[in-house]
């Protein structure tokens, strides 16, 4: 994989970030839909913003937390997501804020911004192939 990291120029490294931030926030958006009609359930939102950073700052540490003895438990999120309350829907009786309409938007809204970043890592690796038959002829 880093051979084919170092042919590519730094924008194949965001495309990949890219690409992993629109899959966590559609988890985050299925896992709404999928509890819509569970009672007291708060719909959730990537925080794409603390994710952007962790992608491109990786050695930054966005946690409040500091270890004070070798015995405390290590509670990074290394590679998970981290979610914030999403209060686009109004609270129904039963406590749950997911609208249905509001989260489908969001799903498509998502879906075609991931579409788009995999269409240019898809024409990038045509343009690879193309360079290498061009050059083993």
């Amino acid at each position: 994989m880093t051979f084919i990291k170092s042919i590519f120029d730094h924008n194949t490294s965001a495309l990949e970030q890219a690409l992993n931030l629109y899959h966590k926030r559609n988890n985050a958006i299925t896992s709404n839909i999928a509890n819509i009609e569970t009672p007291q359930y708060r719909a959730v939102e990537l925080d794409f913003k603390s994710e952007l950073e962790s992608a491109f700052e990786p050695e930054v540490s966005h946690s409040p937390l500091k270890v004070t003895n070798g015995k405390h438990l290590d509670l990074a999120t290394e590679g998970e997501a981290r979610f914030i309350p999403d209060y686009s829907g109004m609270t129904k009786a039963d406590g749950n804020n997911v609208d249905l309409d509001i989260q489908m938007g969001k799903l498509s809204y998502n879906s075609g911004k991931y579409s788009a970043a995999a269409t240019i890592v898809r024409k990038k690796m045509q343009m690879l192939r193309f360079a290498i038959q061009q050059a083993m002829r």
